[in-house]
């Protein structure tokens, strides 16, 4: 079975760098896990969800509180007509199943950020989250 996690955000912008944060503690839990660490989604990982067997989007929420947890399912849906280069789950997914004819199960794990400017780190509540994610 092959399992692929999307860690999304930008490590130097303090909380936004979440998802990475959680791709690479996924790394030591689940063995044969492939991470592909990206800023925002483009449809050229439409060709890696489709190969896979499962996938999971990480990143960091706005509208959760710091630290909250929110697990969600992902369904394909079409890309918008007027398709920018950043996509949001549902259309990478989408993406897959017109280009490819396969959209894998999914899932959107979030931790609610708190602070979003320059810097390296995470605060103590959105690293708690990692760890409970």
């Amino acid at each position: 079975m092959s399992l692929l996690a999307i860690a999304l955000g930008n490590p130097l912008r303090g909380d936004d760098g979440v998802g990475v944060a959680m791709g690479q503690a996924l790394l030591d839990l689940l063995p044969g896990l492939e991470v592909v660490e990206t800023l925002e989604l483009l449809p050229e990982h439409a060709e890696a969800v489709a190969a896979a067997d499962g996938v999971l989007f990480l990143d960091a929420s706005i509208s959760s509180a710091p630290g909250e947890v929110r697990v969600e399912p992902v369904t394909a849906a079409p890309a918008r007509p007027a398709m920018v280069h950043a996509l949001r789950p549902e259309e990478v997914l989408g993406l897959a199943g017109l280009l490819y004819g396969r959209a894998p199960p999914a899932a959107l794990v979030t931790v609610g950020g708190k602070a979003f400017d320059f810097g390296e780190g995470l605060s103590p509540e959105v690293a708690g989250g990692v760890a409970a994610a």
